[in-house]
C-alpha cells in the first residue's frame, strides 16, 4: 500500500474522535488505535494493519492503548503523534526498533517508578545506561532491590535481553500502575511519555510517517 498524506489526515481525524481500550467497533471514536488505522486505510475491522505498521510497533501500541488511561480522550491525545509517526513502520527493522525503545524506557520511565519507592541510586543507574546491556544490568539490579518496583524493572530487563517491544510496553504499564493511588493525570503522563519515546525511535529509524508529524501541530 502506498501511503499518502491523505491517509495520515484520515488517521489523525479518527484518533481525535477518541480511542477505546480493546478493539471496539468500526465507528469513529469507538475503535482502538490499530482498528482506527485499518479504518483509515479502508481495511477490514481489526487490530493488525500489517500493510503499514510493523509487528514490534503494533505489539507495543496494543498494550499502551489498552493501559489505564484516565479517559478515551486522554488516550487519543497521548497517542496521536505516535499514530502518525508509525505509518509505514512495517518497512523498519523491528528488532532495532525494540532495542532502541527498550533502552529509552529504561533511561526515562523506569527511573520515575524507582524514585517512587526511594531507589535513587538505581534510578540514576538506569538513567546513565548508555547501552542496552548496561540498561538490562541496571534494570535487573533494581528488580531485586524493591518489590514495589520489581515488575516494571523485570519487564524492562527482559525487554532488553529479548529485544521485545511487548515487554517494554508492559514495563511502561507497570510504571504507570505505580501511580494508581495518585492522580490519574500522572498515569496519563507516563503513558504519553512512552508514546513520545516511540516517536523518537521512529524518527531515528526513519519511519515514513514521520514526514507527516507536522499535521499534528497544525491540527492541535
Amino acid at each position: 500500500m502506498k501511503l499518502t498524506k491523505k491517509h495520515a489526515r484520515k488517521v489523525l481525524k479518527l484518533v481525535d474522535a477518541g480511542l477505546t481500550s480493546g478493539l471496539g467497533r468500526p465507528e469513529p471514536g469507538q475503535m482502538c488505535i490499530m482498528a482506527a488505522i485499518n479504518y483509515a486505510m479502508g481495511l477490514p475491522h481489526g487490530d493488525n494493519p500489517e500493510t503499514c505498521v510493523g509487528s514490534a510497533v503494533r505489539a507495543f501500541d496494543i498494550i499502551i492503548n489498552d493501559s489505564q488511561w484516565s479517559s478515551n480522550d486522554a488516550r487519543a491525545k497521548g497517542m496521536r503523534r505516535e499514530a502518525i509517526a508509525k505509518l509505514g513502520s512495517n518497512t523498519l527493522d523491528q528488532i532495532e526498533f525494540s532495542k532502541k525503545l527498550t533502552l529509552k524506557v529504561i533511561q526515562r520511565i523506569l527511573p520515575q517508578t524507582l524514585r517512587l519507592v526511594g531507589l535513587e541510586s538505581h534510578a540514576v543507574a538506569c538513567e546513565q545506561a548508555k547501552t542496552l546491556e548496561e540498561g538490562r544490568t541496571a534494570a535487573y539490579a533494581a528488580a531485586y532491590a524493591a518489590r514495589a518496583a520489581a515488575y516494571a524493572a523485570r519487564a524492562a530487563a527482559y525487554a532488553a535481553r529479548a529485544a521485545a517491544a511487548r515487554a517494554a510496553a508492559y514495563a511502561v504499564r507497570a510504571a504507570a500502575a505505580a501511580y494508581a493511588a495518585r492522580a490519574a493525570d500522572a498515569r496519563d503522563e507516563i503513558l504519553t511519555l512512552a508514546c513520545e519515546l516511540a516517536v523518537e525511535v521512529l524518527i531515528e529509524t526513519k519511519s515514513p510517517g514521520v514526514k507527516w508529524l507536522s499535521l499534528c501541530e497544525k491540527d492541535s
